[in-house]
């Protein structure tokens, strides 16, 4: 469950630069932003039906420079992910505070055992005239079991029943909430007029070899151009801007009240900063992540929105380390890092990890809704003389205001980070500190993020080194406590053991017994029963909480901003705000439009 494969992981995290995967690598504006004034990123003027908008395009950041984009999504690099959320259908989509699934091209599904049956949007086209059918869809799935993505670990297989009906046949026999949120991650951006050609050459029996030669020359198809079935399809793109045209007979088509969608290249987020303050060529922002200072001197017509990701800063172990594979040396490392100080340190965007326990947001303090009255149980990991007694429990020995091995070299390492990712450069510079304060001798080690991939993260050639706490995507706690301890990252990056071992809940300081942490995370999936499933949360949280397999310290939120002169926009804690991502989904459901004069 939840573990990707190596190619798949690669190609999730390749050319991210300049900030944190997730909190904005899209930049995008060229230096018009810069110049200052400006009253908007387009001119007043009449739309074809002839009402007259204040703005004709929507326009969001881009990270490459249009001309050099491509339109594959599986391909390592320059991907037109912005563009892509357009010209592209996402099969559903979920709301991240209530769970409720949204259907959007999936228009309605049920399950039986482990059959899931969907029925698919009538009557679509994609945007060379063919209709879009169930076999798109199955072409999708296989491409995604090529690269071995999560999606794959849930389905077995899938058949086009007929020209709108898919019919999926399920690992287990999932509640409906898992395998819906699972597939709401999909989107249908491989046409199987242009994929099915490796479809046909997919074989499950065929070898590692055939199988990499396959995804290479998948990675390699790198069109120019798209073949979409979203609301907007292809028109134009130079050296500034990728331009897409509204697309008239789509379903979403009467929602949208502006006739193009625009990406604007962007090559520093410095610009994205200036381009908000300005009013000036930016309508809505990506995920591009606003300091303070910057958010302080916005305009009154910007509007922010933040949604609690459920996922954030955090430190990993290589649990085939001599010091970190041992249980209570992590501990003592956990009771050392203060989370609540690091979390004031940085941004009041990020809020400390209380407990890790892998559920909830400690944003909207929901991570305790599943505890019941166990919620004191569980460490917190804030006694630096707790930490002590664990590590000379260990062996270890400080001497002369420094600590040692029990071989009597001195406990001293690096904590290598990717230099591009400037918030974890920050947290992890206060990690070491922290750490160097108590005797240990850690040392902040900026890397290319090249570097970091290559030599450290992908061989396993470290430590400890900053990660995220849940890549998953999701909130519910099925999908965040599999992330962190059956998720490939964590079994193969971070070598954590199928069967790891925790004490008996509620004795933190009891003998370590093996648990079968796979079956415990199987019942979670498949079970209806609220009462077990909280009851499995409370079981799989303390084994996250005592084996550390990974040490949330902090979480992230993820930013919008919106230019309000020009646009009408939710109010502030609606539900249209916690559906991902604004800038791609509210003009598909009329959440966002063009203010008319």
């Amino acid at each position: 469950m939840l573990a990707m494969s190596g190619a798949a992981g690669a190609a999730a995290f390749a050319g991210c630069s300049g900030d944190t995967p997730e909190e904005g690598t899209g930049t995008g504006v060229g230096t018009g932003a810069l110049e200052g004034g400006g009253e908007g990123s387009g001119s007043t003027s009449e739309d074809e039906s002839g009402n007259g908008l204040v703005d004709q395009s929507l326009t969001v950041p881009g990270r490459y420079v249009p001309t050099d984009l491509q339109w594959n999504s599986y391909a390592p690099s320059h991907y037109a992910q912005q563009g892509g959320k357009v010209v592209f259908d996402p099969f559903l989509r979920n709301n991240r505070k209530t769970g409720e699934l949204i259907p959007y091209l999936f228009q309605d599904w049920s399950v039986d055992g482990k059959t899931l049956t969907v029925n698919i949007r009538e009557n679509d086209t994609w945007h060379n005239g063919d209709p879009v059918t169930a076999e798109d869809v199955v072409t999708k799935f296989r491409i995604d079991e090529i690269f071995g993505y999560a999606v794959s670990d849930y389905i077995d297989d899938v058949v086009a029943a007929d020209e709108t009906t898919v019919e999926y046949t399920m690992a287990s026999d999932y509640r409906e909430s898992v395998i819906m949120t699972t597939l709401s991650q999909s989107w249908l951006d491989t046409p199987t007029s242009r994929y099915g050609k490796f479809v046909e050459r997919y074989d499950p029996e065929m070898s590692d070899e055939e199988l990499t030669q396959l995804q290479s020359d998948i990675q390699d198809y790198q069109p120019s151009e798209p073949i979409g079935s979203g609301p907007f399809k292809y028109e134009s793109a130079d050296q500034q801007v990728l331009k897409l045209a509204k697309v008239e007979d789509h379903a979403s088509a009467d929602q949208i009240n502006f006739p193009y969608y625009e990406v604007e290249y962007m090559s520093s987020n410095q610009q994205q900063w200036a381009a908000m303050k300005n009013l000036s060529g930016l309508d809505a922002t990506t995920t591009t992540f606003f300091p303070k200072r910057i958010r302080e001197s916005l305009p009154d017509a910007v509007q922010e929105y933040r949604i609690p990701s459920h996922n954030g800063y955090s430190i990993a172990f290589n649990h085939d380390d001599e010091d970190f594979g041992k249980r209570n040396v992590r501990r003592a490392i956990a009771h050392i890092i203060d989370q609540n100080r690091i979390a004031t340190l940085v941004d009041d965007t990020k809020a400390a990890v209380k407990v890790p326990i892998g559920v909830g947001s400690f944003h909207s303090d929901t991570w305790d809704r599943h505890l019941g009255n166990n919620k004191n149980i569980y460490s917190s990991y804030t006694n630096k003389e707790k930490a002590t007694k664990l590590l000379e429990s260990e062996g270890y020995e400080k001497r002369s205001g420094t600590w040692h091995k029990p071989n009597g070299d001195k406990f001293a390492f690096d904590i290598p980070v990717p230099a591009g990712w400037s918030d974890f450069v920050s947290m992890s510079r206060i990690v070491s500190q922290m750490l160097t304060d108590f005797g240990i001798e850690a040392t902040n080690k900026n890397v290319e993020n090249t570097t970091f991939f290559g030599q450290h993260w992908g061989s396993s050639n470290f430590k400890i080194a900053p990660w995220f706490w849940n890549n998953s995507g999701q909130t519910d706690p099925f999908f965040t406590q599999s992330w962190i301890l059956n998720s490939g990252t964590v079994k193969t990056n971070l070598n954590y053991p199928q069967e790891p071992k925790a004490p008996p809940m509620g004795e933190p300081d009891g003998e370590p017994q093996t648990v079968d942490i796979v079956s415990k995370l199987q019942q979670l999936g498949t079970s209806s029963d609220e009462k077990k499933i909280n009851q499995l949360v409370q079981e799989v949280g303390w084994v996250i909480n005592q084996s550390l397999p990974i040490y949330p310290i902090v979480e992230k939120q993820s930013q919008g901003f919106w230019n309000t002169n020009e646009w009408n926009v939710p109010e502030k804690g609606s539900e249209e705000q916690y559906v991902q991502f604004h800038y791609y989904w509210w003009p598909r459901v009329g959440a966002a439009t063009a203010r008319e004069q």
